[in-house]
């Protein structure tokens, strides 16, 4: 069982088949496994771009200074995909354009393996992913106001608009009361 467990080969967010481009397999301080492509996509949802958030667990793992392709690799998911999935492409990531890069190797290397690797390189796997556009910035905080009671705690905020209203309604009650008499 703990064999079959190891070897997954879906990701646990989109479900797809891990591979050694952008479904590379990434393994997090906390252990667990994710594709890269969706590591990307959520560090493009979130305001904090130096750490990635466990969707299982919620540890923090810290970004590498080179960028999350960076991220080490699981090397039990590795050693159950095919042997020629098993060698990892080079990948980019840009946050500020919201793409997945693969990177071309040195020119001496892509001359020699030009004919039978590039051909079939190109035909397989595009070139770039998008993976989203980087989080904005809430529009009230972008203009330099903040409404702490929405921000903070929506419940709290309503029920204390209630009970303003609910004494502001007591207040008016008792003056027209007493405006009678």
């Amino acid at each position: 069982m703990s064999e079959e467990k190891s070897c997954d080969l879906e990701c646990a967010i989109c479900f797809s088949n891990y591979n050694n481009v952008f479904r590379t397999p990434k393994v997090l301080d906390c252990g667990h496994t994710f594709c890269l492509e969706c590591l990307a996509r959520m560090n493009m949802k979130s305001h904090v771009s130096e750490a990635i958030q466990c969707p299982m667990c919620r540890n923090l793992t810290l970004v590498p200074k080179d960028g999350l392709p960076k991220l080490g690799n699981d090397p039990i998911v590795l050693s159950c995909l095919p042997e020629a999935m098993q060698k990892i492409q080079s990948i980019r990531f840009s946050r500020d354009k919201g793409k997945l890069f693969v990177k071309k190797g040195p020119r001496s290397q892509r001359k020699n393996e030009k004919k039978k690797v590039r051909t079939f390189f190109i035909s397989t796997v595009s070139q770039s992913l998008d993976v989203g556009h980087p989080a904005e910035p809430d529009s009230d905080r972008q203009q330099g106001q903040s409404y702490w009671c929405w921000s903070h705690n929506r419940w709290f905020c309503i029920v204390t608009i209630i009970v303003i209203l609910m004494i502001v309604g007591l207040l008016i009650s008792s003056i027209w009361v007493f405006r009678v008499r």
